[in-house]
């Protein structure tokens, strides 16, 4: 399958008659992607290597992320793979989309570029990884003095009742994140199965 080994383009998905979806919320629960994951057989993960100029999937929980990675032969990267894929890339906003207020076309920020070649892990969406730990409330200190960036996983856990979060890196593009995007923002606020209605600002990416 051309989408699995990085070879398919728009005009192979036109062709098809394949939607685009995570772009309005629902739009995954309407196709049949439960939010659980359960049933998610006819959802795939497309790389930006593939097809880029388009905006990326959102509204998302990281169950349907994690089925439309497994659809395409992929999988949500590990957060210390997320983390050593990102390192280099800026996080100043002139060159990643960290204030825009929506979400940008994949590749728009030609500068937004990891030291391997990834782009546009800084900003635009937030992104879910494979790990799993306890809700935290609250947020500490950067892990690196003058970056700024979030550091929402070392805060205070949540309650018992609070549950489980999946981590989320990167930053995404509201204009009142400040400093907070970057290559060491990481939180744990999120419950990887809450009503991804309102996760316009939350994608995911795929890795091999």
């Amino acid at each position: 399958m051309k989408i699995k080994d990085g070879t398919v383009t728009m005009a192979d998905l036109t062709a098809a008659g394949a939607p685009q979806l995570g772009l309005v919320p629902n739009d995954l629960i309407n196709h049949g992607c439960a939010i659980t994951g359960n049933d998610c057989t006819n959802v795939f993960a497309v790389s930006i290597e593939s097809i880029e100029g388009v905006k990326p999937a959102a509204y998302i929980t990281w169950f349907q992320a994690a089925a439309a990675a497994r659809n395409a032969g992929k999988r949500l990267p590990t957060n210390a793979e997320w983390q050593a894929a990102a390192l280099g890339t800026p996080d100043d906003g002139a060159f990643c989309n960290t204030t825009g207020g929506l979400a940008m076309n994949t590749g728009s920020h030609s500068q937004c570029v990891s030291d391997v070649g990834a782009f546009d892990m800084v900003g635009n969406l937030w992104e879910w990884v494979a790990d799993w730990v306890p809700l935290t409330t609250k947020c500490a200190g950067e892990l690196f003095s003058g970056t700024g960036d979030y550091n929402c996983l070392a805060g205070d856990p949540g309650p018992l009742s609070g549950g489980t979060a999946a981590l989320l890196r990167g930053g995404g593009f509201s204009p009142s994140q400040g400093s907070g995007p970057g290559v060491f923002a990481v939180t744990a606020f999120v419950s990887p199965s809450t009503d991804p209605s309102s996760f316009g600002h939350i994608g995911f990416r795929a890795a091999r």
